[in-house]
């Protein structure tokens, strides 16, 4: 059984009359394109109304005129007539919009329905296909919150707004990372942008991922999603709970301190449960999840809790479709290439966690390169930006605290740099380097 594709005639009939007479540009402005006709003849109408506006101004005068000189229209002035009949006056617009603008997404959906039906019956892959269909559906529901990419001009004003606001010192133009000298080198984290954050075993990876996500969602109350490859979701929050109550948890489940300093520290953390509790973090623990079934999860947790930043730990973790007997090099640029696309796709930042080569321990007197990221170049060519934590000089440690240094080695829109941090091991988290003068030192005394 075939079914026709859904059309309101009437509604183009309005659109077309009232840009005749003046609204053109109006309807260029609410992104109104060719597609948004199902009948040949309005089609034909807006192409030829187009082609007014390369002259000029569109008015009621002015198409006709046109008419008069083209092969097409001149012997059909009287339907242009019964077009702007329909319109009485330009600022009906308004009015016949939204019909039109209905009709063309039912259209749409009717298009995918009949290809995925098509596609189901002749598919060897069903993930492929279900990944596929889904990122289709998710680009579907889209349209109808804003219609982004078929505007140049939002487009340029969203540049616009931004240079306005670095014009008046606000230099992080995308989601903050909460640790300054990282700001101030990548502007924050971008919409659409991957990144990848590099290191050996032990360097403070997910622990740095993890303070991000708790600047963003306790701080900013920003929706961030997490998939852990590696960690129970209880590991993690043990690990978040004592990076935000200031508690040496392991020190604490050794009872170390005396029992009246623990009851403080009790407290302490439950007071941070009940705000890590309420902070929009949803941790997916998945040691199994292929780069398919990541990108599903992901729509779904921007759809249904408005989640702006992933953040994968880690890459290399994430599983392919092994029926394709590709290389592991292969698979891992399958999968980096599948994280830009999901950035790109859901428009938020999505951050990868990745391991390095044991190539770079070797040599500790030189800076982590791009080449030393383990598996594969395509992780250096998918990301906008490569960081790599290291520690220059392990003798600049206190009191399980460590200078470690961040180097950002590439930065599609910024400079490469590098600056100190330090790795607080034993409370879980990362802190500016200038809250820790006595690590620096440490490390000029041992340099």
């Amino acid at each position: 059984m075939t079914s026709k594709a859904p059309c309101d005639l009437q509604a183009e009939k309005g659109i077309l009359g009232c840009c005749a007479m003046g609204a053109y540009n109006d309807a260029v402005a609410d992104g109104v394109t060719e597609e948004w006709f199902c009948d040949p003849t309005s089609k034909t109408a807006w192409r030829f109304i187009q082609e007014v506006a390369k002259d000029g101004e569109v008015n009621e005068e002015r198409v006709l005129l046109a008419a008069t000189r083209d092969p097409y229209w001149n012997t059909r002035a009287s339907e242009l007539d019964r077009l702007i009949d329909c319109a009485p006056t330009k600022y009906n617009y308004s009015y016949w919009l939204e019909p039109c603008r209905q009709k063309m997404r039912q259209r749409r959906y009717h298009s995918y329905a009949k290809e995925l039906l098509q596609s189901a019956s002749e598919t060897s892959d069903i993930d492929a296909l279900a990944d596929q269909a889904e990122s289709e559906l998710f680009e579907l529901r889209k349209f109808a919150e804003s219609d982004k990419g078929n505007n140049r001009l939002e487009s340029f004003q969203r540049n616009m707004d931004m240079l306005e606001a670095a014009h008046r010192g606000q230099t992080v133009t995308g989601l903050p990372t909460g640790f300054q000298d990282f700001d101030s080198l990548i502007g924050g984290l971008r919409n659409g942008a991957f990144y990848t954050l590099a290191a050996r075993p032990g360097m403070g990876k997910s622990t740095l991922a993890m303070n991000i996500a708790e600047q963003l969602a306790v701080i900013k109350k920003i929706p961030v999603g997490f998939f852990s490859l590696e960690m129970s979701e209880d590991e993690l929050n043990l690990r978040m709970l004592g990076s935000h109550s200031g508690v040496n948890t392991q020190r604490f489940v050794n009872r170390r301190d005396p029992e009246e300093k623990r009851l403080g520290q009790m407290e302490n953390m439950a007071q941070s449960v009940a705000k890590l509790n309420a902070a929009p973090i949803y941790i997916r623990p998945r040691t199994d999840i292929d780069i398919n079934q990541l990108r599903a999860e992901a729509r779904r947790l921007v759809s249904a809790n408005g989640v702006q930043l992933i953040i994968v730990d880690y890459l290399q973790l994430v599983g392919v479709d092994r029926r394709r007997n590709g290389t592991r090099a292969e698979e891992v640029g399958e999968i980096s290439r599948g994280l830009k696309k999901m950035a790109l796709e859901l428009d938020i930042p999505v951050i990868a966690l990745a391991q390095l080569n044991r190539s770079i321990e070797s040599d500790n007197n030189r800076l982590p390169r791009l080449s030393d990221l383990r598996e594969s170049g395509s992780i250096e060519a998918d990301s906008d930006v490569v960081a790599f934590i290291y520690c220059k000089n392990q003798k600049a440690a206190k009191e399980g605290r460590l200078l470690n240094q961040i180097y950002v080695g590439k930065n599609r829109s910024g400079p490469q740099g590098k600056f100190n941090i330090c790795f607080d091991r034993h409370h879980s988290r990362f802190e500016d380097w200038r809250e820790h003068k006595d690590l620096v030192e440490l490390a000029k005394q041992s340099g």
